[in-house]
Formats: C-alpha cells, structure tokens, sequence
C-alpha cells in the first residue's frame, strides 16, 4: 500500500522511518527471564502525565492541519499489576502483545480541506514488521476545553464507509495530542494510547530528498 502513492505519502513514510530510526518505545521483543515484570520498566512508556496535558487554552480547528508523528504507550504501572497474577506462559503471551502494540508508529496528514492521509508501521507478535495506510475525510464534530472530537471516515474495499470517533486531547503547549485506543482483553486496562506530536518540517524538502535517495 505504500509503493507507487504521492509524494505527500512519501512524506508520511519518511517520518515512519524517522520515528524507526530513533528509537521508538516497545520495538524489541521482551527478554522473559525468571521474574518478567521486572523487565516491564524498560519495555513499557509510561502513560502521559494527565496534569501536562490539560490545556490552558481551547484548542481550535486550525492547529489539527498538518503532518502529526504518533508512538504507542501503555501505562506501566497498570501493565504490572495486570500481569501479576498470571502465570509465566501467560506473562509472555501479554508481554509479547505489549510489545507489539509497543511499536507502532504512526504519521498522519490532516489535510484544510478536510481530507486525511495516514501511514502505519508496527511489529506483529512474531516479528514481522507490518505497514499499512490509507486516506479519508475528517471533521471535528465538538470542540472541547482540552481537546476536539473528530470523526474519520475512510472508504474500504468492498465500498462501505467506515467511520470513527476519536478524543483528540491536546497537551497544554498544542504541538502534541494523545488519543485512546482500543485494545484486546489483555491490554484493555492499560490505557493503551497513541502521542502524536505535530511535525514542522517542509514537505517539499522532504519528498525531493527522498526522490534523491532513489535516484542513487
């Protein structure tokens, strides 16, 4: 899906491979040892503190426009209790699921016009790296004191239009958004959730570099 797109999609990928690159939370698999909760605190990002995300000022629809870099986190402290009680075979089996939930990455375009683009990258439990991505229409339906709900709608394969609400809760400076997400059983408790931080490179610049790095 993310061979032969727009430059604009090659934009979004190159931030996928940035975000690869530095080091995003969660993308290796766990070391399982005698007592696997002890690894969790090098594996597991800490949920975002709720006081620095509370706004100071309601944000508005033109700060959503724009090219946003998300990682996945999960609350460490939640992940570790939930884990306690379980057996080693099924520590393991949970573990494996955070980690790769752990290492998804995503870039998202918000586009003025309503339109969104995104791409996707993550580790699947048995170590293959998966991409995915796809393109639509958002509109914010409410705007919040902390945040805006926006509903996206994207076209599958067989012609139904899928749509989602998301809360987009907005970090008090505005140049970062957190999102929920909805996980399994197993992660379900763990306030699974995705940060995005908005990016300000150009995109020209990028997309022409990229063009670049193929030519050679």
């Amino acid at each position: 899906m993310l061979k032969n797109r727009s430059s604009r999609t090659i934009i979004l990928f190159s931030l996928l491979l940035a975000g690869s690159l530095a080091g995003t939370p969660g993308c290796s698999e766990p070391t399982l040892e005698q007592n696997p909760t002890a690894e969790l605190k090098s594996q597991v990002a800490p949920a975002p503190n709720s006081a620095a995300i509370a706004g100071e000022t309601q944000p508005n629809l033109n700060e959503l426009p724009g090219i946003w870099l998300g990682n996945a986190v999960l609350d460490q402290a939640k992940l570790t209790q939930k884990i306690s009680s379980l057996t080693p075979a099924q520590q393991e089996l949970v573990l494996a699921k955070a980690t790769s939930f752990l290492s998804t990455i995503m870039a998202v375009e918000y586009r003025s016009d309503g339109t969104l683009e995104n791409d996707l990258e993550m580790v699947s439990m048995d170590g293959q790296v998966m991409r995915d991505g796809s393109q639509g229409n958002w509109r914010v339906l409410e705007t919040r004191v902390d945040g805006l709900l926006v509903e996206t709608s994207e076209t599958l394969p067989n012609g139904t239009i899928a749509k989602t609400e998301s809360f987009l809760k907005f970090f008090a400076e505005g140049n970062r958004f957190v999102t929920a997400v909805t996980l399994g059983q197993d992660l379900q408790d763990c306030d699974a959730m995705i940060v995005f931080e908005k990016q300000q490179l150009t995109g020209q610049n990028i997309a022409d570099k990229n063009l670049e790095t193929e030519k050679r």
